[in-house]
C-alpha cells in the first residue's frame, strides 16, 4: 500500500507544484504590472505638474496687466454672476427693481453668454494690449 501512495502522491505533487508556481509567478506579475502603472502614473502626474507650474510662472512674470490677472477676473466674474442669481436677484425682485424672470433656461444661457463675453473681454483686451506696443515702438 505503501509504494502504491508514494507512487500516487509522486504522481499529483509535479502537476500540482507546478500549479502552485505558476499561480505564485501570476500574483508577483501581477503585482510587478500594478507598481509599474502606479509608477507611470505618478511620473506623468509630475509632469504634468511641472508644465502647469510653468505656464502659471510665464502668466505670471508676463509683461501685461491682462496676462498676470486673467485668471482672478474670470473667476471674480463667474463668483459675482452667481451671487447676483442666487441670493442678490430675488432680494432686487422683492423690492420692485428688477422684473421677475425664470432663471430655468433663460439663467443658464444668460451666464453662458456672460462667461463667453468675459472670455471675450480678456481676448479682445490681450489683442489690444499687443497692437498698442507694437504701435508704440
Amino acid at each position: 500500500m505503501l509504494p502504491l501512495f508514494s507512487l500516487l502522491a509522486k504522481l499529483l505533487a509535479g502537476p500540482l507544484f507546478d500549479y502552485l508556481k505558476s499561480v505564485k509567478q501570476e500574483e508577483l506579475s501581477r503585482d510587478v504590472l500594478q507598481a509599474e502603472i502606479e509608477r507611470g502614473l505618478i511620473a506623468s502626474q509630475t509632469e504634468i505638474a511641472a508644465w502647469q507650474a510653468k505656464i502659471v510662472m510665464a502668466e505670471i512674470a508676463g509683461e501685461d496687466w491682462l496676462q498676470r490677472n486673467w485668471r482672478p477676473l474670470v473667476a471674480l466674474t463667474s463668483f459675482f454672476s452667481y451671487w447676483f442669481v442666487i441670493i442678490a436677484y430675488p432680494f432686487a425682485v422683492k423690492a420692485g427693481v428688477l422684473p421677475q424672470v425664470a432663471f430655468g433656461e433663460v439663467g443658464l444661457n444668460n451666464l453662458f453668454w456672460l462667461t463667453v463675453t468675459a472670455m471675450g473681454g480678456y481676448i479682445a483686451g490681450r489683442s489690444a494690449e499687443k497692437i498698442t506696443r507694437i504701435m508704440r515702438t
